[in-house]
């Protein structure tokens, strides 16, 4: 007699419900089959047979009640609410993303930074970035940093500050001078506001006819998250890619001007003859063709620096990242520096000012958020720290920082700390009222921007 094998899986608890069979006792004597599919034992090989001899039951699926889909803890909107909902959810920066999980930040009516607002009478006023160049910033993106805080309040709003009006002057004066004598690198301590300072002079250039190529987050240029492949005639590395990426941002927020702007004398690069077109046409060639897009961006460059119609803002938040080791390996398995990255070095080359624009600025801003990217030769080179003699640094580091400015910033001023925290209390962020506030958060954080937002912002 065949004996039929039972393949089951055992579910915990079965032993207080079945009684375990004895030795040489059929499972099937003690549990008939048409009770077998409601015993806590289901056996596979059983319904396997079942459905070979045809004597399995059809399952016939029983209609189901029409679900209503849910948007977070609430019912599905209709289809109006629904649309406004995606609408606003999409605008960056709007503070109603997720209002329906808690009660939105109130409107505040701000005036548009516009260049004229950078005025000594105006410091200690909040401004919001004008309508018109909010896309702007949405292709090259907003700092990690400021993202979030933009975040809960209806505008991306900054105040405006005294190295505020300092650093814009020090832009107008670039409209008329060659970058190599406007070379400045923000410093001061975390969360001291170098980005926020970094977006005003970035906004300042948008709101002018300026041509602007701003880098909010250098660190993903050097950490390994995008792929390169190596020059055998150079001995560097480029990233078509990101290259590539790169030129799309400055061709969509630049694309009025470079239309004017026409080559001076033609190229070939790879299979590409160009010949009588503008750099906007250029920059279509490296967005087309990635292998291309570093030669291109370097022509790129060299060709808006010989333009003497517009003035050209080359800034780059996180700027101490071209300055150190980065998280890319050689063939030989050791890590490259930053400038034998071939974008970042062709960068680097402005800041050091071996090329320039003939009108314009180049500005970065240091960032201690990443530690493995702080540079000691560019901090030194700064004059922010003191070179070690046990602690030689690279001179090849050392070669990209000639002659850069340093720009430090300090702390809220009074009058820049009461405007932040008359915001605060009408965005509803403080837990209690103002003139309680001010002057523990202004001793508690010592003026530090971002210590101030969130000591009001968690009542600490």
């Amino acid at each position: 007699m065949l004996s039929l094998h039972l393949y089951t899986k055992i579910i915990p608890g079965v032993n207080s419900i079945i009684p375990r069979t004895s030795i040489g006792q059929s499972f099937l004597n003690r549990h008939p089959i048409q009770n077998a599919v409601q015993s806590p034992l289901i056996s596979s090989s059983l319904i396997i047979q079942q459905k070979r001899t045809g004597t399995a039951k059809p399952k016939y699926k029983t209609p189901k009640e029409k679900q209503v889909k849910t948007l977070g803890f609430k019912q599905k909107k209709t289809k109006k609410e629904s649309s406004r909902d995606v609408e606003i959810a999409s605008t960056s920066s709007s503070g109603r993303g997720g209002e329906e999980f808690y009660k939105p930040a109130p409107d505040v009516i701000l005036n548009d930074m516009f260049p004229e607002v950078f005025t000594n009478e105006n410091v200690g006023k909040i401004y919001q970035i004008p309508k018109e160049v909010i896309p702007k910033f949405k292709v090259f993106k907003f700092p990690m940093s400021l993202s979030k805080e933009f975040e809960l309040f209806h505008n991306s709003s900054l105040v405006v500050r005294q190295s505020s009006v300092e650093l814009i002057k020090l832009l107008e004066e670039a409209s008329t001078l060659p970058s190599t004598k406007n070379r400045h690198i923000i410093s001061g301590p975390l969360g001291i506001g170098k980005s926020a300072l970094l977006m005003q002079a970035v906004n300042y250039a948008m709101c002018k006819p300026w041509i602007v190529i701003y880098i909010p987050h250098a660190v993903q240029y050097v950490n390994s998250t995008s792929p390169y492949m190596k020059v055998e005639s150079t001995g560097e590395f480029i990233q078509p890619t990101l290259t590539m990426s790169l030129l799309q941002q400055i061709k969509l927020v630049n694309e009025p001007y470079l239309r004017n702007i026409n080559l001076r004398r033609g190229h070939q690069i790879h299979r590409h003859v160009i010949k009588d077109k503008n750099t906007s046409q250029l920059l279509e060639i490296g967005i087309n063709d990635p292998h291309s897009a570093q030669e291109v961006f370097e022509i790129f460059l060299e060709e808006i620096g010989n333009n003497q119609e517009y003035p050209v803002l080359l800034a780059v938040d996180e700027i101490n990242a071209f300055y150190t080791d980065s998280k890319y390996f050689d063939v030989d398995d050791t890590l490259l520096e930053a400038n034998r990255l071939s974008l970042p070095r062709t960068i680097l080359e402005y800041f050091s000012g071996k090329k320039d624009f003939t009108y314009g600025a180049v500005i970065g801003a240091l960032s201690q958020t990443f530690k493995p990217f702080i540079s000691k030769p560019l901090e030194i080179a700064l004059g922010l720290t003191e070179a070690s003699p046990w602690k030689p640094v690279s001179r090849t580091i050392l070669q990209y920082t000639t002659g850069l400015q340093n720009f430090d910033v300090k702390g809220y001023s009074k009058d820049e700390a009461k405007a932040v925290i008359d915001y605060y209390y009408e965005m509803s962020i403080l837990p209690q009222p103002k003139e309680q506030l001010f002057v523990k958060q202004i001793l508690a954080t010592n003026g530090n921007p971002r210590k101030f937002y969130l000591a009001c912002w968690k009542g600490l």
